[in-house]
């Protein structure tokens, strides 16, 4: 989402620059997070964004050698992480003609000895896919029956928190669940993310967090404190605009013989297939000649993909897809 303007929470300097002394991260904000997820405090470690998150869960469980089991297409970030902790990614497709959703067989069968984590995204990025609570629990099992742990990245998830949908950490101890203020809630200048873990889980990443950054800047977790008091009407504002957007780019979609999808049931993106036109020549052209930039689907593993973002305003999205289809026209 675009950018939160701070007067939209209401708060008056003191709200934000009133500092206490605490440890181990603001319990307060800790309290709210935990309590948004059916979690207590101390299933919840506060980050410096959803990146650090990532990390540490990376530093608690990943070792040299390893295989991660890493769900393609990805978002490169998190494939980055394997190779930065020395391990091997294992793919677990994400295939297009089943909905992107993973098959907890594959996951079965893709386990071994030397899988320590896998690693897959919840709104899936790029394609917007969800995983129900049924398939991320045989996940969960089969991970478990291997001695390894899940990760799953939520920082698109709570697009569906209206829809009575829950993180992920609540489903079993092997889990651990990550996400932040930036993209619901369209803070990401607070720089402000969590992980969701079992208790004993909790702890060990929060002694990983004190060596890697620290507690967070108070005034972020107090910003985001007072924004999760009001993360319902945040949460249905973003939702007024996403939701007709992603209809129209459906439309859209639909409409060109070169392109097809599968509809995101929310969130800001999705990843469009497109037939006969260069992929990277596409967004080449988008981005010099009309102003307008998507994302070549090879950062995503999806190389013949592009994706494509809604988290504007509806008259500016209308422009950009008619820009979009003039440069398919002219390509074809």
């Amino acid at each position: 989402m675009a950018t939160l303007p701070m007067d939209r929470l209401g708060l008056s300097l003191a709200d934000v620059l009133t500092v206490e002394p605490y440890a181990d991260g603001w319990r307060p904000v800790a309290e709210r997070i935990a309590a948004r997820h059916g979690l207590g405090p101390e299933n919840v470690v506060t980050t410096h964004a959803c990146s650090m998150a990532n990390h540490l869960v990376f530093a608690a469980f990943v070792e040299p050698g390893d295989d991660v089991l890493l769900e393609s297409p990805v978002y490169e970030p998190l494939a980055k992480l394997v190779a930065y902790f020395g391990a091997r990614a294992v793919a677990l497709p994400r295939r297009e003609e089943n909905g992107w959703r993973l098959d907890p067989g594959d996951v079965r069968r893709a386990l071994t000895t030397k899988t320590s984590l896998v690693v897959l995204s919840n709104l899936h990025n790029p394609t917007g896919a969800h995983e129900d609570d049924t398939a991320l629990a045989e996940i969960a099992q089969a991970a478990a029956n291997a001695g390894a742990h899940v990760l799953v990245d939520e920082v698109y998830l709570e697009f569906l928190c209206a829809a009575g949908v829950r993180s992920a950490a609540r489903l079993a101890p092997n889990v651990v669940a990550t996400s932040s203020m930036t993209k619901v809630y369209g803070l990401d200048a607070l720089r402000f993310g969590w992980v969701l873990a079992e208790a004993a889980v909790a702890e060990r990443i929060r002694r990983l967090n004190d060596l890697f950054s620290g507690d967070t800047a108070h005034p972020s977790a107090r910003i985001a404190f007072h924004a999760l008091a009001s993360a319902d009407a945040l949460l249905d504002n973003a939702n007024a605009l996403l939701m007709p957007n992603i209809d129209i780019v459906d439309q859209f979609v639909r409409g060109n013989e070169r392109l097809s999808w599968v509809k995101p049931r929310a969130g800001t993106c999705g990843l469009v297939r497109v037939a006969g036109i260069d992929r990277e020549t596409l967004s080449e052209t988008l981005h010099r000649d009309h102003g307008v930039a998507i994302v070549p689907g090879r950062f995503f593993d999806a190389p013949h993909h592009v994706r494509l973002a809604w988290s504007i305003e509806t008259s500016d999205l209308r422009e950009a897809l008619t820009r979009i289809g003039a440069a398919l026209a002219a390509l074809s």
